[in-house]
């Protein structure tokens, strides 16, 4: 794959107010430019590795599979993805390198944490394997994408949430490392999207 691989993190209008945390902590870590994919533009100012790509006007989560949809079938064959509410309290740049060097048509998604180890998994050759059965497959942890493989998923009508929640059985595997390559806060409280998890952050 290509040396430079293409980042992408998404937002709603709704959590604009992560942002800022967002921008502090991926310049701490890891300063690689990227593509803010959302609806209204942000009223803060971006980053200057920062390029803001308006999906038009949001029309709820219920359009989720669709404009995630019509804006992946864009990119490139492997990209990273991640979300707004991704506050990196580290990252380890030689594992993901590591990672990188394993993007082949087999592969599906490359976890770059250790969640997936919360299903059912194996371990070998210093990554875990998900098994087919497991659940949360397709979550939206910070993970290399092969492009066919999340298009195969990501449909028309899908909420965030029923797209994790997909069964999946195909031929591709979904695989991570043993270490947290990026590790975060998931900054977004369930109860309550105004409580932020700050947890570890300066």
């Amino acid at each position: 794959m290509a040396d430079s691989t293409k980042i992408i993190v998404t937002t709603s209008d709704f959590y604009h107010h992560c942002l800022p945390v967002f921008f502090k902590q991926y310049a701490k870590y890891w300063d690689d430019p990227f593509e803010l994919v959302g609806y209204k533009m942000p009223d803060i100012e971006l980053p200057g590795n920062c390029l803001f790509v308006s999906l038009g006007k949001q029309r709820g989560p219920d359009y989720f599979g669709e404009d995630m949809r019509r804006y992946f079938s864009q990119q490139p064959g492997w990209f990273v993805w991640m979300m707004e509410d991704t506050f990196i309290k580290g990252f380890n740049k030689f594992a993901f390198n590591e990672m990188e060097a394993l993007c082949h048509q087999g592969i599906g998604r490359i976890n770059l944490t250790t969640e997936g180890m919360k299903r059912g998994h194996y371990t070998g050759d210093h990554l875990y394997y998900v098994d087919q059965s497991a659940k949360y497959r397709l979550s939206t942890q910070p993970s290399i994408w092969n492009k066919e493989f999340l298009l195969k998923y990501m449909k028309p009508g899908l909420t965030p949430w029923k797209f994790e929640t997909q069964e999946t059985n195909d031929d591709y595997d979904v695989i991570g490392p043993l270490i947290n390559i990026v590790d975060h806060n998931e900054g977004v409280r369930k109860h309550n999207i105004n409580e932020l998890n700050l947890e570890g952050i300066d």
